[in-house]
């Protein structure tokens, strides 16, 4: 017998009517005819995948004074420290 495939949003849906149901994981599976791993599975990657939609970006704005960018060939210098000492180092020279 064919496996049948299911989206994302089918499992999301499958998953909270679990949570909203009285029934075990186990029970809720067995009524529709799913294995706990695969449930589990999902459970935890859609999870997963909602925190990191949920956590704020972690960017840096910042913006060359206005003065630099009107003058013709105003220098600039950047430098990023990242993890492993990797130093990344732009600039636009005069």
């Amino acid at each position: 017998m064919a496996t049948k495939r299911r989206t994302r949003e089918q499992w999301q849906a499958l998953i909270d009517e679990q949570a909203e149901s009285e029934l075990s994981v186990s029970e809720f599976c067995a009524q529709y005819d799913l294995t706990v791993s695969n449930f589990y599975l999902w459970r935890k990657k859609l999870s997963n995948d909602s925190q990191s939609l949920t956590q704020p970006d972690n960017w840096l704005a910042f913006d060359i004074p206005a003065s630099a960018e009107k003058e013709p060939g105003g220098a600039w210098e950047i430098e990023l420290a990242l993890p492993g000492g990797v130093v990344l180092r732009m600039n636009r020279a005069a």
